[in-house]
C-alpha cells in the first residue's frame, strides 16, 4: 500500500504542478498518518529512491544526456522530496499538535462520560439505598400502625428482593443481620397486642358469660313452661337433652350477634397469621395455652379471697361463674374459627383444671355453711353454669358429682332445719282446736292443707273452730316447702334420679317419724285426756295429709316412674292413733277403777236400797264430762270405740264385783240393789243412742234376772255365762235364811236349788 501511494505521488508530481501536487500530497500524507504507516512509507520511499537511482544510473550509462537530465530531474525530485519531507514534518507537527489537543479533549470527554456514568450509577445506587432504607423505616411505621403482616411482608421483600442489590454496602450487610431482629420485633409486637387483647376482653367475656347464663336461665324457664302446659314430657328430658335442643333450636341466636357482646378476635387471628408466616405456630400454640391456663388460675385465685358465703351473698360467686363461662365461650369460638390451633382435648383439660379449682373453692366456702337456702342458691347457679358449659360441649361430669355431694349435704341441712321447726311446732302446740278468724285466713289454710269439713261445720260463719290444732297446717305447710325445696334442688339433674327420689322419701319419713310422730308418741304418756284426744284428731288429719304428701312426691319425682310412693310414717301415724285411742281408754278405765275402789256393797243386806249407789253418781258424772267435753271433737267412730271399750271395762269390773270369789254369801236384797245400780248405768248408756254401746251391760243385766226357765234363758239370756249364775246361786243357797222369810222367798230358794241340780244347766255350760 505504501509503495502504491509513493507511485501515485510520483505520477501526480510528474503530471501536475507543485500546487496541485500539494493538494494531492495532503490527503496521501493524511492517510499515511491516519493509518500510522509512516515508517513503511519512509522505507518504501527509500526503496523507491534507490530504485530510481539505479534506473537513473542505468539510463546514464546508456544515455548520459538523458542521465543528466534525469539527474536534474532527480535533483528536482530530491528537492521536492526534501520540501515534501519538510512539509510532511511540518504537517506531522501540525497533526501531532492537533492530535494532542484532540486526545486531551477525548480524554476529557471519556473522563466526563466516566464521571457521568459514575454519577448515574451512584444516583441509581442512592435511589436503591434510599428505597431500601425507606422500606426498613416503613417496617417500624407499619408496626406502630399495628399492620404487622404488612411489616412482615416488607421485611421479606427487603430480604428476598432488595438486599441483593445493595449487599456490597456495609449498612446492607448490617441490615441483613437485622432481618431476624426485625422479624422478632414484629412477633413481639403482635404478641404484646394479643396479650393486651386477652387482658382487655375480661370485661367483655364476663358480659358474654352473663348473657349466656341469662339465656340458659330463660331457656330453663321456657322448658319448665312447656313441660307444665300438657307436653307430657318425661322429666328425664332436661335442658340440653336431644328433645329440648330440638324444641329450643329456633329460639337460639349466636351470642356474638348480641348487642351486649363486643369482642373483636382480630388481634388473635393476626397474631396467629404472623406466627404462621414465621413458621412458629407451634410456639404460639404452646405460649397461648400457657397464658390461658395462667389467666384461668388468676381469675379463680383473685376470686377465692373474696368468696365468702357467711354473709349469705352469692353475687361474687355468680360473677365468678359468669367470668368462667365467658372465658370458655371465647375458647369455644377460637376452637371453631381456627385450624390446628386449639384442640378439644386442650379445652377439656383446661376445663378440668378450672373445675378442680372451683370444686376446692366451693368445698372451702361451704365447709362451715349450715344454711340450706345458701346451698340451694349455689346449686341453682351451678346448674345454670353446668348446663351452659354443657351446651358448649365442655365436660361436666365432675360438676354433676359435686351437685350430688351438695344434694346430700343439702338434704342433711334441710332435714336439720325443718326438724328444728317441726320439733318447735309440736312442742309449742297448745293442743286445742284451731280458731280461724275470717275467710281469707281460711282460704290460706286450705291452700297449705287440704281438709274436709262436715256440712254443718262448713255452714258456720267466722270465727270458726276447726277440729285439728294449729300444728297440723303449720307442719303440712313446712312439709310442702320441704318437699318443694328438695325437688327444686333436684331439678335439672340428669343422673341418679331414683337415688334422689329415695333420699327425699327417706328424709321426709325421718322428719315425720322422729320429729312429729315421736313427740306425739311421747306426749301420749301424759294423763291429760284433752291433749291425747287432740293428738288423735291431729293424727287422723296428718294421716290423711300423708296421702297428699305421697301423691305430691309421686307427681314431683324426677323420674318417669309412676309407681305410687308410700311413706312409712303413714302406717306409724295409723298405729299411733290406735295407741292413742287405747291410751284414752286406759286412762278412763284407770279413773273408773279408782272410783270403783270407793264402792262398798253390803253382801247380806236386810233390805233393798231405795236408790243406786252413790259412787255411781261420781262415775257417771266423770263419764259425762269425758263424753260431752273431753272427747267431743273426736270422730264418731273413735268415740264409739272409746265408749264401748270404757263401758265394757266398767261392766267387767261390776261383773267381777258381783262374782267375786272372795265373797262367800250374798242374799236377794244385794242382788236387787246391784240390779238397781245396773239399771242406773243402763239408763245412762241409753243416752248415747248407740246400740252396740247399749249392749255392754246386757250380760250383767241377765245375771240379775230370772235364769231358771230354759226357754227364757235361751231366748233372753244367751249372753249370761252359766258358771257365773252357778256361782251366784251357790252363794244365795249357802246364805243363812232369816226367821221371818216369806213364803215367796222360800219358794225362790227351793227353785234355786232345783236349778243347781238341773242337768240342763250343765248342758248349756258345755
Amino acid at each position: 500500500m505504501a509503495e502504491f501511494d509513493i507511485q501515485q505521488l510520483v505520477l501526480v508530481s510528474d503530471a501536475t504542478n507543485d500546487a496541485e501536487n500539494l493538494e494531492h500530497l495532503g490527503p496521501t500524507m493524511k492517510d499515511v498518518y491516519r493509518n500510522n504507516k509512516m515508517k513503511p512509507f519512509l522505507d518504501q520511499l527509500g526503496m523507491f529512491i534507490r530504485r530510481k537511482e539505479m534506473e537513473i544510473e542505468k539510463m546514464c550509462n546508456s544515455n548520459y544526456q538523458e542521465f543528466v537530465q534525469s539527474v536534474d530531474r532527480l535533483l528536482k525530485v530530491r528537492q521536492g522530496t526534501v520540501d515534501l519531507k519538510d512539509k510532511i514534518h511540518t504537517l506531522n507537527t501540525d497533526v501531532q499538535l492537533a492530535g494532542k489537543e484532540l486526545t486531551a479533549k477525548k480524554r476529557e470527554l471519556v473522563e466526563s462520560k466516566r464521571i457521568q456514568e459514575n454519577i448515574a450509577t451512584a444516583t441509581e445506587t442512592l435511589k436503591t439505598c434510599i428505597h431500601f432504607l425507606d422500606l426498613a423505616n416503613r417496617v417500624n411505621v407499619q408496626v406502630e400502625a399495628k399492620k404487622y403482616y404488612s411489616a412482615l411482608r416488607i421485611v421479606d421483600e427487603i430480604q428476598v428482593v432488595h438486599l441483593r442489590s445493595v449487599i456490597q454496602f456495609e449498612f446492607a450487610r448490617h441490615m441483613q443481620d437485622c432481618v431476624p431482629i426485625l422479624q422478632h420485633a414484629i412477633k413481639d409486637a403482635v404478641t404484646t397486642e394479643m396479650k393486651e387483647w386477652l387482658f382487655s376482653i375480661r370485661t367483655s367475656q364476663k358480659a358474654m358469660g352473663k348473657l349466656a347464663m341469662d339465656r340458659m336461665s330463660a331457656r330453663q324457664q321456657r322448658w319448665r313452661d312447656r313441660s307444665s302446659k300438657g307436653f307430657k314430657l318425661k322429666t328425664s328430658h332436661n335442658v340440653n337433652s336431644a328433645v329440648e335442643a330440638a324444641v329450643n333450636e329456633e329460639s337460639e341466636i349466636d351470642i356474638l350477634d348480641a348487642d351486649q357482646v363486643k369482642i373483636d378476635f382480630k388481634p388473635l387471628y393476626q397474631c396467629l397469621h404472623i406466627y404462621d408466616e414465621l413458621g412458629q405456630r407451634a410456639e404460639f400454640r404452646s405460649n397461648y395455652a400457657e397464658d390461658r391456663r395462667a389467666q384461668a388460675k388468676l381469675t379463680l385465685s383473685s376470686m377465692t379471697s373474696s368468696f365468702n358465703l357467711k354473709d349469705r351473698n352469692t353475687d361474687n360467686f355468680e360473677s365468678l361463674l359468669q367470668d368462667i363461662v365467658g372465658f370458655f365461650i371465647v375458647e369455644y369460638i377460637i376452637l371453631h374459627s381456627t385450624t390446628n390451633f386449639r384442640t378439644q382435648a386442650q379445652l377439656d383439660e383446661l376445663c378440668d383444671l378450672v373445675t378442680g379449682l372451683l370444686l376446692r373453692m366451693l368445698s372451702e366456702g361451704l365447709e362451715k355453711c349450715n344454711d340450706p337456702d345458701m346451698f340451694l342458691n349455689v346449686k341453682l347457679l351451678l346448674m345454670i353454669y353446668i348446663q351452659t358449659m354443657e351446651s358448649y360441649s365442655y365436660p361436666v361430669s365432675k360438676l354433676n358429682d359435686l351437685l350430688l355431694t351438695l344434694f346430700r349435704t343439702y338434704a342433711d341441712q334441710l332435714e336439720t332445719k325443718f326438724s328444728a321447726n317441726f320439733h318447735k311446732l309440736v312442742d309449742e302446740d297448745d293442743y286445742t282446736p284451731m280458731l280461724v278468724e275470717n275467710q281469707d285466713e281460711y282460704n290460706l289454710l286450705q291452700m297449705s292443707f287440704r281438709f274436709r269439713e262436715e256440712r254443718s261445720a262448713a255452714r258456720q260463719g267466722f270465727p270458726r273452730t276447726l277440729p285439728f290444732s294449729k300444728v297440723v297446717p303449720y307442719c303440712c305447710e313446712d312439709i310442702k316447702q320441704f318437699v318443694t325445696q328438695f325437688y327444686r334442688f333436684v331439678e335439672g339433674f340428669n343422673q341418679e334420679q331414683s337415688e334422689m327420689d329415695e333420699l327425699v322419701k327417706e328424709s321426709l319419713d325421718t322428719l315425720l317419724i322422729q320429729h312429729v310422730h315421736s313427740v306425739w308418741l311421747k306426749k301420749l304418756e301424759s294423763r291429760n285426756l284433752s291433749q291425747i284426744a287432740q293428738i288423735i284428731i291431729n293424727l287422723e288429719y296428718f294421716q290423711g295429709a300423708c296421702t297428699d304428701f305421697e301423691q305430691m312426691m309421686t307427681e314431683l319425682r324426677s323420674t318417669s316412674d309412676t309407681t305410687k310412693i308410700s311413706l312409712q310414717a303413714t302406717g306409724l301415724f295409723r298405729e299411733t292413733r290406735r295407741s292413742a285411742e287405747n291410751r284414752i281408754s286406759e286412762l278412763v278405765n284407770s279413773k273408773i277403777d279408782d272410783i270403783l275402789e270407793l264402792a262398798e256393797y253390803e253382801w247380806l243386806p236386810s233390805s233393798v236400797q231405795e236408790m243406786h249407789s252413790m259412787y255411781l253418781q261420781e262415775l257417771v258424772s266423770f263419764l259425762e264430762v269425758v263424753m260431752s267435753a273431753t272427747l267431743l271433737n273426736l270422730p264418731e267412730s273413735i268415740k264409739a270405740f272409746v265408749y264401748y271399750d270404757v263401758l265394757e271395762h266398767l261392766a267387767n269390773m261390776l261383773h267381777s264385783i258381783f262374782t267375786d270369789p272372795n265373797v262367800k254369801h250374798i242374799n236377794q236384797n244385794f242382788v236387787a240393789t246391784f240390779n238397781m245400780d245396773v239399771s242406773f248405768l243402763e239408763k245412762f248408756v241409753a243416752t248415747f243412742d248407740n246400740a252396740n254401746v247399749a249392749m255392754t251391760f246386757l250380760p250383767l243385766r241377765q245375771n240379775t234376772e230370772e235364769y231358771m226357765d230354759p226357754q227364757i234363758r235361751s231366748q233372753h239370756y244367751a249372753q249370761v255365762k252359766p258358771e257365773d249364775v252357778t256361782r251366784m246361786l251357790e252363794k244365795l243357797m249357802t246364805a243363812p235364811v232369816a226367821a221371818a222369810a216369806t213364803t215367796q222367798e222360800k219358794t225362790k230358794r227351793r227353785s234355786w236349788g232345783k236349778v243347781l241340780e238341773w242337768g240342763g244347766l250343765k248342758s248349756s255350760s258345755s
